[in-house]
């Protein structure tokens, strides 16, 4: 492993195999933060193995919480409101990914069921989405759903099959992008997605470790990242979201870090506390922001949302307080 005059990563192995990844974060790509809040339920009602948050106009929160084959929603304050666990008379089963269109209505990957269901705000079901099947009759494996501006392009990763579904919602004609491989624009096991203000869709590869963008007209435009442990590598991509200035944050899994990229895929810095060490998160997954440009990082370990101020400054509190609407792309 390379040592470099700003850069020291130690690869420290434990007994049994595991590891732990210790950065020290060049000064110039420390990008401090303070986690303001941390949402979760007790009680019969905690979250197991949460993927994906997601947060609507009104600043609720709603997390997929697959392991209970259910959506939890929690108030703009934190605290646990209520749960979804049917839409339109059949129960969710294993929902992984979450984003909110722009009249505020909740999109569910229904991992499980092989669909994409959507929910009214008053928490009536507005749709049901089918999902075609691969090119060998292999049934859709739907991990994420995004939307692009003004909700005019539909965006499905299929887990399984190795590739994008993308559509216009209004018509529901299919169009797959990518299939199974290294190139660009092939994918291995893409997992998250998110779709930024510019109209570019990024999505996450968990072994690929990459992110790939794909442009509004559906090209291939590059990728981000490579596999790696050193600072602006990738090692197990997860969650993906985008800032009102198409900045693009990525959570990996095993480093336990978000990392920040332009829309050049050069690496803009590390989500650091005020000591400049990295921001440790339990098992980062889905992430979005909402109207007031805060982060929320979803901790699968630990059963619960991080709620993250950029720039630092702000000081610890119970809830989640003022959210805004945010799905998984920029703060709108």
């Amino acid at each position: 492993m390379s040592r470099r005059a700003s850069l020291v990563i130690v690869w420290l192995m434990a007994c049994g195999g595991a590891a732990r990844c210790e950065i020290v974060i060049p000064e110039g790509k420390r990008l401090p933060c303070s986690v303001v809040a941390r949402i979760s339920a007790t009680g019969d009602k905690a979250m197991h193995l949460p993927t994906d948050v997601a947060v609507d106009g009104r600043g609720r929160v709603f997390v997929a919480d697959g392991a209970a084959d259910r959506v939890v929603r929690f108030s703009p304050e934190g605290r646990f409101e209520s749960e979804i666990t049917e839409v339109g008379g059949e129960a969710l089963c294993r929902p992984v990914g979450l984003t909110i269109g722009q009249g505020d209505e909740l999109w569910i990957a229904d991992t499980g069921n092989h669909r994409l269901v959507v929910v009214a705000p008053d928490g009536k079901p507005v749709r049901s989405l089918k999902l075609p099947k691969s090119s060998s009759d292999r049934a859709t494996d739907p991990t994420d759903v995004g939307l692009s501006p003004g909700d005019k392009r539909l965006y499905v990763v299929d887990n399984d099959n190795h590739r994008v579904l993308a559509c216009d919602p209004a018509e529901e004609v299919w169009t797959a992008l990518g299939r199974e491989g290294r190139s660009l624009g092939q994918f291995e096991w893409p997992f998250m997605i998110c779709a930024g203000p510019n109209g570019y869709v990024c999505v996450t590869e968990a072994l690929g470790a990459r992110v790939q963008r794909i442009s509004p007209t559906d090209r291939w435009a590059g990728q981000v990242g490579r596999w790696g442990v050193e600072v602006g590598q990738l090692f197990r991509p997860k969650g993906v979201a985008m800032d009102a200035d198409s900045r693009l944050f990525v959570s990996d899994s095993t480093l336990g870090v978000v990392q920040v990229f332009a829309t050049d895929a050069r690496l803009v810095g590390v989500l650091t506390d005020g000591q400049g060490a990295p921001v440790r998160f339990v098992h980062p997954m889905g992430m979005c922001f909402d109207k007031a440009g805060r982060l929320y990082v979803v901790e699968l370990e630990a059963n619960r949302v991080a709620v993250v101020s950029l720039g630092g400054g702000a000081s610890p509190s119970g809830g989640a307080g003022g959210a805004g609407q945010g799905g998984k792309g920029a703060a709108r």
